[in-house]
């Protein structure tokens, strides 16, 4: 399976994991009462299975058209914790292509995984914001054409920040990431392409 189905693959599985979070709605929906939907547990108390705490998704990255082209896919899989504490997975791939007459013509494949954590710290002062930590290791992979030469580096990076969601049910929300990269000095030589800065926003739904 070459990069361009992989990519593919990658799109359609997030497509899917979106659309199955868009139309997951609240079991027992506590809006009627003037109050949010419960993450954990049913409107009577009980805890709700592992399959209802799970939030499935992803986001979009690294989008650009022209010279240079680049997209990439992110998807996610995360778990209700607790009412306050979410805890995921997550993959990403980013597809860029350098052409001539700009650039040399060159190809990056950035491929990875990440885990990561969410605490919301002050709920009743700013409901829906939360601490962010994670942990991410990204390959990237450089391929010169002219010359078939080709290049990888790997780094592992912990990041720290804030995310706040925007809840669009119980188990699906749009999410505004910001994250400071803490071994963005480390960074040396290709792999400090993976982060052009040590300051990462991202766009994500789950």
């Amino acid at each position: 399976m070459n990069y361009i189905q992989k990519f593919l693959f990658i799109t359609l599985l997030l497509s899917s994991s979106i659309a199955f979070g868009q139309l997951t709605e609240d079991p027992e929906d506590r809006r009627d009462q003037g109050r949010d939907p419960l993450r954990t547990q049913t409107p009577e108390g009980r805890p709700l299975p592992f399959g209802q705490r799970l939030r499935f998704g992803g986001g979009i990255n690294g989008f650009r058209f022209g010279n240079p082209f680049s997209l990439g896919v992110s998807p996610v899989i995360a778990y209700q914790a607790s009412e306050r504490m979410i805890v995921g997975i997550g993959g990403n791939y980013t597809y860029t292509r350098f052409k001539a007459p700009y650039y040399v013509p060159t190809t990056y494949n950035q491929f990875g995984g990440r885990g990561f954590v969410m605490y919301e710290f002050i709920p009743s002062i700013l409901p829906n914001l939360y601490l962010h930590g994670e942990l991410e290791n990204s390959t990237i992979q450089e391929k010169v054409d002219q010359t078939g030469q080709k290049a990888s580096a790997s780094l592992t990076s912990h990041l720290v920040g804030v995310t706040y969601s925007q809840p669009i049910s119980r188990r699906f929300g749009v999410n505004l990431t910001a994250l400071y990269n803490l071994n963005y000095n480390d960074n040396s030589g290709l792999a400090r392409t993976i982060y052009g800065s040590p300051f990462v926003l991202r766009l994500s739904f789950f």
